[in-house]
């Protein structure tokens, strides 16, 4: 046996050591940030904890794990440059949080900031292609600012009470609106902070990310997706409002196939939007078709790929 067969056949036991040991030294200055923005983390979890709002940020950092090990690459060494623009970048951010510190939550959107610094120092720019994006998924994972919250959540409101009310008309139903609920006869529907829609928009708007992060797609394909984000998720929490106040208007006198009705529409937001996700990559795959026929020109300029193109289509 000569000595290259022998370096040959050690070489695909080297490569997994070296993988290894690079996502530890990634894993322990992880931790490393972790531990610094803990306290950050504690509020965040007590938000989720108590606020139905924000009960799905115990999800994004789950999701975000996931993503990252479908978009993973191969890792690089980052050179001096970019291990001093990680180290300044997350300077930066502690800096930035200390600023923000007396605003309501402000400190936790710097966590972002620092992870991709950290991207860039210990796996440099070809690194932050591919883990980049998903740093800008953590965002979800953290409370709005209660002034913010609110500020969305009254025109959030009245939209999903008004737009709920409207359907309900062309469906048949004497419904009318009044402030905040719906009066359907006897029975009334109150579109409380839950019903606005916000949870909803949130946690699609993440999968659409997700999704746009995970497969390959044109641009433009994945603009489409990112706008329809919000109509699809105010659409669907119309649904269940409106599904709901169907099932109050039939059976005004059983409260157990109300809350049954509410609770299971409730359940069920989340597939019907990727349902509607799904139908929307449909629509545009089929109306959007990329032709592979030659054109007069290619026929002018490259005669043989054209040839041996089509005979081996032939051929096949």
């Amino acid at each position: 046996m000569s000595i290259n067969d022998s370096v040959q056949k050690n070489e695909p036991a080297e490569k997994p050591v070296k993988e290894w040991t690079a996502w530890s030294v990634i894993g322990g200055f992880l931790l490393l940030l972790i531990y610094a923005y803990w306290n950050m983390f504690e509020s965040a979890m007590a938000e989720w904890s108590t606020n139905e709002l924000y009960s799905h940020g115990y999800l994004i950092p789950i999701l975000a794990i996931i993503i990252l090990y479908m978009r993973r690459q191969p890792l690089r060494e980052s050179t001096t440059r970019e291990r001093l623009a990680g180290m300044g970048i997350i300077l930066a951010a502690s800096f930035i949080r200390i600023f923000m510190s007396s605003f309501e939550t402000g400190d936790m959107y710097t966590f972002v900031i620092a992870f991709t610094g950290l991207i860039i120092l210990v796996g440099g720019t070809s690194m932050l292609r591919w883990a980049g994006p998903v740093a800008f998924l953590l965002l979800f994972m953290f409370p709005l600012p209660h002034t913010a919250t609110q500020q969305l959540l009254v025109p959030m409101q009245h939209f999903a009470t008004h737009a709920s009310t409207v359907v309900l008309k062309i469906l048949g139903f004497a419904a009318f609106q009044d402030g905040n609920s719906i009066s359907l006869g006897a029975s009334k529907i109150d579109i409380v902070e839950q019903c606005s829609g916000l949870k909803m928009t949130t946690i699609f708007l993440a999968l659409s990310i997700s999704l746009v992060l995970i497969n390959e797609r044109e641009w433009w394909e994945n603009l489409i997706i990112l706008l329809m984000a919000i109509p699809i998720a105010l659409i669907t929490n119309i649904t269940r409002i409106v599904t709901t106040g169907m099932a109050i208007f039939m059976f005004p006198e059983s409260e157990t196939l109300k809350k049954l009705v509410h609770d299971g529409a409730g359940l069920l937001m989340v597939p019907l939007a990727i349902a509607l996700l799904v139908l929307l990559q449909w629509i545009i795959s089929h109306i959007f078709v990329e032709g592979n026929d030659p054109t007069p020109l290619d026929m002018i300029e490259n005669p043989q790929e054209v040839f041996w193109k089509d005979r081996k289509q032939i051929e096949d």
